[in-house]
């Protein structure tokens, strides 16, 4: 069989990449995923507001709130499955990797985990 690598983008607020993540992991391939988050849905709405002010596209506030908490509630719960788990905290102007997990195991946590990535940390163990 050829693999091939490819790559998904998506907010994680809905299920269709879950189930492409699960489609993916059943034919053999190993799954990385890159989380991007701010450490406060304000930021989201924020940033959206720059956006438009730019001349980029709107996005309702409660569609943010929503999307927010799916995509966490979607994170926490996927994540047994991701062979190799990147967290990047993007509040700050370039981001910052938070927390790895690869194998299911931690191998890298920063000094200041936000408060988004704690359940993470406390659903997985270090590498040893």
């Amino acid at each position: 069989m050829n693999i091939k690598d490819f790559s998904i983008e998506t907010t994680l607020a809905g299920k269709n990449a879950l189930g492409q993540i699960c489609k993916a992991k059943e034919k053999g391939y190993e799954v990385t995923m890159f989380y991007i988050a701010l450490s406060n849905v304000k930021q989201n709405i924020e940033r959206v507001a720059m956006r438009v002010k730019n001349g980029g596209h709107h996005i309702q506030t409660a569609d943010i709130l929503r999307r927010n908490e799916a995509s966490f509630k979607h994170l926490y719960e996927y994540a047994p499955i991701i062979d190799n788990l990147i967290l990047i905290d993007n509040s700050k102007e370039n981001g910052e990797t938070v927390l790895e997990i690869n194998s299911g195991k931690i191998t890298f946590e920063t000094d200041h985990l936000p408060n988004w990535a704690v359940p993470l940390k406390e659903q997985f163990k270090y590498d040893s």
